[in-house]
């Protein structure tokens, strides 16, 4: 969602109570005493009568859609609308932060303040739904951090000495999470080029946080002479918080890890940034493999809130709770999870991905595709992202190790489309620009690939699309309970709420998948079921349509 002002209201002296109201978000009409008719008309006389006899009197707050437009592309959910007022007024305003695509004439809203530029809130609305779905979300997250032992909290707040392995994009962007939290932090690379990069780097981002205001010179000079850079392993030796952020790859991590176990302190906590891998099989690498956590962050690492939390069979709950402390020190979100591929978050993506790779082959276009997400309430499509990210060129790399092919992919990578950086990819792109636009060289690749893998493409409507992309998600996120990967249900809300992007005013996939209740999510997967695997009910919804039970009431058994 935007967090960009609205712009100040124009107030005249006459309106001085309806404003003051507003600072106290009490939404205030007028009456005419002398026709007894209500307008929301902030004036001196009456509109029906011209009767100057009017009195301010506090309206509720609640009314219903008497009309409405979506305005689309705009940078939060906003749908220009006349409300009528509970209370009989009709008035211009706009409803925002919901479900704008599910709106209907008639519908029930409720009165939203929005802040201004210059402080004064503004009337909006929103619906019912939406502010449910919000308090879900605040609970959701609240619940995240609700578990934190006092005890490794006051350790962890004592801590003062961190290194990071791996002088990369993540670790530098771990070290700045570190210092911006108060570590000293020792940034380990074996190679000193890498590490004269990530020196450059960190201080254009600490004179960048400068000239934005977010901090002082002096604290950008403090920041810096608290990172130390070096490539002996040795070095980690006094840090009481060792993070690895190295490539992510199995005998790498577990080469990195045994060197680090040499030199480490043996009451610090070690960590390694994987965001797939086995965190057992990494700690395996250890003599103390119960003092070893995944601590998966979402990249930038300086940016985004989510910390996903990987606690394998061997790792203490001691580790856990330091891990928790640490995440909540960072001013992050951090979510406990099992071990599995994806962990909790890209386990979703990656069911969703699939099905987007699989609709475009079916016939449907990179664009449909995207602009169903967006309107589903999430801030960014498939293929707009991974042009954005670079996922055409890290998929390819990663299909080099496997030696998986991908003929559309490939080609994608070999035309030289590998997104934003090179001006194409999924769509193209103008010089300097970021916004997508259709290309005909994809459209002729998807249906050479099509060709290719024998598959007649046709029209697929946008409620099939929708269906395609998000039931595989929740369906995921129900195994995700079963198998007890995660805590509590709500902690998939959290995940996703915090690091992909779901909106608030959805309160986050297990509470929409509620919403739309379990008998009604079998009978929708079930009349998928032709298009494979990802369709297959998991045995937790079928056993919620049988008694109709809730998702977030299930308790899981980690």
């Amino acid at each position: 969602m935007s967090t960009k002002l609205f712009p100040s209201p124009t107030q005249f002296p006459e309106d001085k109570p309806y404003w003051d109201a507003a600072r106290e978000h009490r939404l205030l009409t007028k009456k005419c005493n002398a026709c007894g008719a209500v307008h929301h008309y902030p004036r001196p006389r009456c509109p029906f009568c011209g009767s100057a006899d009017t009195a301010w009197i506090e309206a509720s707050g609640k009314g219903v859609i008497y009309t409405y437009t979506i305005q689309r592309r705009a940078p939060r959910p906003t749908a220009p609308a006349i409300i009528e007022l509970a209370e009989g007024p009709r008035i211009t305003t706009a409803v925002v932060d919901a479900d704008v695509h599910a709106l209907k004439i008639g519908d029930e809203v409720e009165v939203t303040w929005m802040p201004t530029e210059n402080g004064t809130p503004i009337p909006l609305f929103t619906t019912p739904a939406a502010q449910s779905a919000r308090r879900h979300a605040a609970a959701a997250l609240a619940a995240t951090a609700a578990a934190i032992d006092p005890a490794q909290a006051a350790r962890v707040g004592q801590m003062s000495r961190a290194a990071v392995v791996g002088a990369g994009n993540m670790g530098m962007g771990i070290t700045q999470c570190l210092l911006m939290a108060g570590f000293h932090v020792t940034l380990i690379d074996q190679f000193e080029a890498s590490l004269e990069r990530a020196r450059g780097l960190l201080v254009k981002a600490l004179e960048h946080g400068v000239t934005r205001g977010k901090w002082s010179a002096e604290e950008a000079a403090a920041r810096a002479a608290r990172i130390t850079y070096s490539t002996q392993m040795s070095d980690l030796s006094n840090a009481e918080l060792v993070i690895e952020a190295v490539w992510e790859q199995l005998a790498l991590k577990q080469e990195v890890f045994a060197a680090i176990d040499k030199h480490a302190h043996p009451d610090a906590v070690l960590g390694s940034n994987t965001s797939s891998l086995d965190i057992d099989l990494i700690a395996g690498a250890t003599r103390n493999p119960e003092r070893v956590i995944g601590l998966h962050f979402f990249s930038p690492a300086h940016v985004m809130r989510l910390l996903e939390i990987v606690r394998g069979p061997r790792t203490s709950e001691a580790a856990v709770h330091a891990a928790r402390a640490l995440a909540q020190r960072m001013n992050k979100v951090g979510v406990v999870v099992g071990v599995c591929v994806g962990f909790a978050g890209n386990r979703l993506m990656l069911a969703r991905e699939r099905q987007a790779a699989r609709l475009i082959l079916e016939g449907a276009q990179p664009q449909q595709v995207d602009r169903v997400l967006t309107e589903f309430g999430l801030p960014m499509g498939t293929f707009e992202l991974q042009d954005m990210a670079g996922g055409i060129e890290i998929g390819y790399r990663r299909r080099q190790e496997t030696g998986e092919k991908n003929w559309l992919m490939d080609r994608f990578f070999e035309l030289g489309r590998l997104g934003q950086k090179t001006g194409k990819g999924y769509y193209r792109y103008e010089p300097g620009k970021r916004t997508p636009l259709v290309d005909p060289e994809v459209t002729a690749l998807l249906k050479e690939a099509s060709e290719r893998a024998g598959i007649t493409r046709r029209a697929i409507s946008d409620e099939e699309l929708r269906d395609r992309l998000i039931l595989p998600m929740i369906n995921e996120g129900a195994k995700l309970i079963e198998e007890g990967i995660v805590e509590r249900a709500s902690d998939i809300d959290a995940v996703w709420l915090s690091g992909f992007g779901w909106p608030t005013w959805k309160g986050g996939p297990m509470y929409w998948a509620d919403t739309q209740g379990a008998a009604n999510l079998l009978a929708r997967m079930n009349a998928l079921a032709a298009h494979g695997d990802a369709f297959k009910p998991a045995a937790l919804i079928e056993k919620l349509a049988r008694e109709g039970g809730r998702f977030l009431d299930t308790t899981t058994t980690a």
